[in-house]
C-alpha cells in the first residue's frame, strides 16, 4: 500500500494535480503527550509531502485500520496543514455512509468521534485487487461521523 501511495503522490505530481516540492517517507514528528503535557512522544508520518506553496500534508497509510488505530494517528494532524488516511477500500465497512437506498438496514451505523470532522482531513480508499484509488474526499463525506 505505501508503494502505491508513493506512485499515486508521483501520478498527481506529473499530471499537475499537486505541484510537490519534496516527498519526505517516515518523517519523524514530536507530539504532547496525553498524560503529561511536559513530555513529548516520538511518531512519524509515513509520507510527509510538502509542496510548492509551502503546505504540509501529512499521510498515513492503514493496512489493518481500526478505530482507535486512527484516533491515535490523529494526533499528528496537528503537524500538517493537510492530513490523509491511505484505508483499504473495504475496510470500516460499518462506519461507512451508504452509497444507495435500497433495503432499510437493521444493522445499527457506528459513527467516528467529532474529532474526525475536521475539514483538513482527507481519507483515500485503494482498491488492492486493480492497484487503483477508488475514492478520494473529506473523511466526514465518506465514513459517518458524530
Amino acid at each position: 500500500m505505501h508503494l502505491y501511495t508513493f506512485n499515486e503522490l508521483n501520478k498527481m505530481h506529473f499530471n499537475q494535480e499537486l505541484e510537490i516540492k519534496k516527498i519526505c517517507p517516515e518523517q519523524t514528528v514530536l507530539i504532547q503527550s496525553k498524560t503529561n503535557p511536559d513530555l513529548c512522544n516520538k511518531g512519524s508520518f509515513d509520507f510527509l509531502v510538502e509542496t510548492k506553496k509551502n503546505k504540509l500534508i501529512g499521510i498515513e497509510v492503514l493496512t489493518r485500520p481500526s478505530k482507535g488505530k486512527m484516533k491515535n494517528k490523529l494526533r499528528y494532524a496537528i503537524e500538517a496543514d493537510e492530513f490523509i488516511f491511505v484505508l483499504p477500500f473495504n475496510s470500516m465497512e460499518f462506519y461507512r455512509k451508504p452509497t444507495k437506498k435500497v433495503f432499510h438496514k437493521k444493522a445499527k451505523l457506528k459513527f467516528f468521534g467529532k474529532e474526525f470532522s475536521n475539514k483538513n482531513l482527507f481519507v483515500w480508499l485503494l482498491d488492492l485487487k486493480n492497484g487503483k484509488f477508488t475514492e478520494k474526499d473529506l473523511f466526514n463525506k465518506i465514513f459517518n461521523v458524530k
